[in-house]
C-alpha cells in the first residue's frame, strides 16, 4: 500500500489528506452493511422472481465500482461545485417527482413509477 506524505502534490495525495475520513468510513460501512443485507434478502426474493439466487447481489456489485467512481470525482470538486451540483440534483428529483404524477403508471391505485426507456 503506497502511503501518501504531507508533500504529495499529487490529486489522490491531496485529496487523502484533504477528504473527511469519518464520512468516508461511514459510506464505506453503509457499503458493506448493505452487501450483507442484500445478500441475506435477496435468494428468496430472487426465486420467487424465477432468478438465480444471487441475481440482486451480482447487479449490487457491478453498479458499486461506477457508483464508488463517482463519488470520488465529486469528493475531488470545489465545495462550491457540490453545492451547485446539489441544486441542480434537486431541481431535477423534484421535476420528476411531479412528472411521476402526470405521466406515472398507476399501479394498485398508486402513481409510482415513469416509465422511461424501458426503464
Amino acid at each position: 500500500m503506497t502511503r501518501f506524505g504531507r508533500t504529495d502534490t499529487s490529486v489522490i495525495g491531496r485529496w487523502w489528506w484533504t477528504v473527511d475520513r469519518w464520512t468516508l468510513a461511514a459510506l464505506v460501512s453503509l457499503v458493506a452493511i448493505g452487501a450483507i443485507l442484500i445478500m441475506a434478502a435477496s435468494p428468496a426474493v430472487a426465486e420467487r422472481i424465477g432468478a438465480d439466487h444471487f441475481h440482486f447481489v451480482r447487479r449490487q456489485f457491478v453498479f458499486l465500482p461506477p457508483a464508488l467512481g463517482v463519488v470520488f470525482m465529486v469528493s475531488l470538486m470545489p465545495p462550491i461545485w457540490v453545492r451547485r451540483l446539489a441544486c441542480v440534483g434537486f431541481l431535477v428529483a423534484l421535476a420528476l417527482m411531479a412528472a411521476t404524477l402526470v405521466f406515472g403508471q398507476e399501479i394498485k391505485g398508486a402513481t409510482r413509477w415513469i416509465s422511461f426507456a424501458g426503464l
